[in-house]
């Protein structure tokens, strides 16, 4: 039984296993039905819909803890942050590939530079207005992620903002740039960290959480606790003992103490790596993939999935601030497990798309050549 709910044992395994089903529909059944192209086509439809599920969350959303992050439609209760962080990237994939096919040069700092000091130079491409036309990609994620930050919800706005930059990136961006937009962020993250006494709280209890063990740190106490206490092989599936009332959010954001906790060094470790392995193995599809928008669309994806776990788990370490970033395919959340699954599937239509458009210009290049030297 939940002690915090008082819900029977089997509810959130059973929950859980509803949202997967759907999950996999999706992935498996309705993301190959639709087809890469279709869902780039629809991708000005799901980004209105999220915008719009996103102001909902602002005017009518549930608010658990302090945090207005959902929604109720019906018996359902919706988190649209989760769908904005997927819809985001394909949005970026999208207008990006357009810029690369324009030729246009991958810059952000000196296109903003630019834009605001040179405009009278009278070149076109300095004007405030095509300054503004050039940032199409990053529009929508940032507004996405203004959004999510009045819930408030700075782990998940983040998220949302940085995975399409990071495919500016992966498409050119100077290094140079790179390392300017890296301080800015980080010096942007400290002030809006400081300006909250909640998210500063966080961070204090990051440096040092067992001097803050009965206040700020205590979560993160519990969590490490958990984790020691699962020694090398743990207590043992459905064994541990911190799930009880010792640590909160034992299903959501601390699933991974509990894991720990239960399965050991050797289980927290092996989840890690096939994190880890997911990445590795989306830079590979995402690398073999000769077309831009399925390419980008892959390591967007992959980044988003395998980050997401990486500092879920750095998060219970003690190596990262408590956030509401949950851990994929794990945590308790029947939005997070949805956009997961709809992610992977993305990631698998996108690659199969890939290879039907190489395997379509190998064969015209065969018929080609063939019409060239025609038999005798």
């Amino acid at each position: 039984m939940n002690l915090q709910n008082g819900t029977g044992v089997y509810s959130h395994l059973f929950k859980h296993l509803i949202y997967l089903c759907l999950g996999l529909f999706i992935a498996m059944g309705l993301i190959p039905a639709l087809g890469n192209a279709k869902i780039r086509q629809m991708n000005k439809g799901f980004v209105i819909i999220t915008v719009l599920l996103l102001i909902a969350v602002l005017v009518v959303g549930r608010t658990v803890n302090g945090a207005t992050r959902w929604i109720m439609v019906g018996p359902i209760s919706l988190q649209p942050s989760e769908i904005a962080k997927v819809v985001g990237i394909i949005w970026t994939a999208s207008y990006l590939t357009k810029k690369m096919k324009t030729h246009q040069e991958i810059t952000i700092l000196k296109k903003i530079w630019y834009g605001l000091f040179h405009r009278k130079s009278g070149r076109n491409e300095d004007t405030i207005d095509s300054t503004i036309h050039y940032f199409t990609p990053l529009y929508i994620p940032f507004l996405m992620a203004i959004l999510v930050l009045k819930e408030p919800d700075m782990g998940t706005a983040g998220m949302i903002l940085c995975f399409p930059l990071m495919l500016y990136f992966i498409a050119g961006l100077p290094y140079k740039e790179v390392g300017a937009i890296s301080i800015i962020a980080f010096i942007s993250a400290g002030i809006l960290a400081y300006i909250e006494p909640y998210r500063w709280d966080r961070v204090k209890a990051v440096i040092d959480p067992f001097s803050y063990e009965s206040g700020l740190g205590y979560q993160t106490v519990q969590g490490l606790i958990a984790i020691g206490s699962g020694g090398l092989f743990g207590q043992g599936a459905g064994e541990g003992v911190s799930k009880f009332s010792y640590l909160p959010e034992q299903y959501t954001d601390f699933a991974y103490a509990i894991f720990g906790q239960e399965w050991g060094f050797v289980g927290a470790f092996s989840l890690l790596f096939l994190y880890i392995l997911f990445m590795i193995c989306g830079f590979i599809l995402a690398g073999q993939t000769k077309y831009t928008y399925e390419s980008f669309l892959i390591y967007g994806l992959t980044m988003l999935i395998s980050a997401q776990g990486i500092i879920n788990i750095a998060m219970i370490l003690g190596c990262f601030p408590v956030t509401g970033i949950p851990l994929p395919f794990i945590s308790y959340g029947g939005t997070s497990l949805v956009i997961n699954l709809v992610a992977v599937g993305l990631i698998r239509e996108a690659f199969i798309a890939g290879q039907k458009k190489r395997d379509q210009e190998e064969r015209k290049k065969h018929i080609a050549a063939m019409e060239g030297h025609p038999f005798r």
